[in-house]
């Protein structure tokens, strides 16, 4: 396919410390795999080949893994030496770039590789300057994200964390996968910082549409995306429900994990190089790689001496159905 793809791993993840002090948000696992190679694997079948992959520019984490797991393809790594928003990150790719289209992915966001290709295909047939994943999203989390007017395959606005009921535009969300084509590079040199000091996709978006650009947009029918502790429980808890296939209380153990034989483990994931010690009791939770656990646990995400509890279970239950 003639699109190149760059995933946006160069954030530091503020919403995930402690989980993310020590690891890229990009490098925590679902089912003990890191988010970023599910999003490698899926991007290579959707059939595109060309991935760059944007880190801090102390990353060794991220390319050190990366050419372990994919040896057989050329990733290429570029530097963010300052973290000056989305759009100054897509900026960095511009001297790398050899295609005339490209698709730009968060580092800690999911879609299927039915719809990249889809995304892929429509912004091609459609000759957009822009395509826009979009997705269907409650007010409440709209607050932390985007609302979109979106009108017969068109976008006419992005409007960034609104906050009042007047401010939405639809219950329709940008989500964090877009297709570009080179003429945003000059779109995003000529836009000012905002408010929060940086320089953001959604600026670029809207200038491109009032300087006429075409901006088209898919809705897509699942995304994960995972933002917070609560997210990395929640999202491994339903992997692992997907996998289990009916079959309650199975577990996904990592590899070098000694567990007691008195232990009980029920519906959780343990990370590579852990302990679980005598008597624990360990259900619907995500252990961490290089973790001991000695005492019991419940609806929990756990890493070495920080834990976090999500005691609605039920509720929980409810949204892995």
């Amino acid at each position: 396919m003639t699109v190149s793809a760059f995933i946006l791993a160069a954030g530091v993840g503020s919403r995930l410390h402690p989980f993310s002090y020590n690891t890229p948000k990009p490098m925590l696992p679902l089912l003990n795999k890191p988010i970023l190679q599910y999003s490698i694997e899926r991007l290579l079948k959707a059939d595109i080949q060309n991935i760059g992959i944007i880190i801090q520019k102390d990353d060794k984490i991220i390319p050190s893994f990366i050419n372990m797991a994919f040896p057989d393809i050329n990733t290429l790594f570029i530097a963010q030496e300052k973290a000056l928003g989305t759009a100054h990150a897509v900026l960095q790719v511009e001297e790398y770039l050899t295609t005339k289209h490209f698709l730009v992915i968060a580092g800690d966001s999911l879609f299927s590789a039915s719809f990249l290709k889809e995304l892929c295909r429509t912004h091609i047939k459609e000759r957009n300057n822009i395509t826009l994943s979009l997705e269907i999203m409650e007010f409440d989390l709209m607050k932390e994200s985007s609302t979109v007017d979106y009108r017969n395959g068109r976008v006419l606005e992005v409007r960034e964390k609104p906050q009042t009921p007047a401010e939405i535009l639809s219950d329709l969300n940008s989500a964090a996968l877009y297709i570009f084509s080179k003429s945003i590079f000059n779109i995003i040199k000529s836009i000012e910082k905002t408010k929060r000091g940086e320089y953001e996709l959604a600026t670029a978006i809207n200038k491109t549409i009032r300087h006429g650009g075409r901006v088209g947009g898919l809705i897509a029918k699942r995304v994960f995306h995972i933002s917070t502790s609560h997210d990395l429980w929640r999202y491994n808890l339903k992997f692992l429900h997907k996998i289990q296939k009916g079959r309650v209380n199975e577990n996904i153990i990592g590899k070098n994990v000694h567990i007691d034989e008195s232990a009980v483990i029920k519906n959780s994931i343990i990370g590579d190089n852990s302990v679980v010690k005598k008597g624990v009791e360990l259900t619907s939770s995500v252990v961490l790689p290089n973790t001991i656990i000695d005492r019991n646990y419940e609806n929990s995400i756990v890493q070495s001496d920080y834990y976090e509890c999500f005691t609605d279970s039920k509720k929980e239950q409810a949204l892995l159905e």
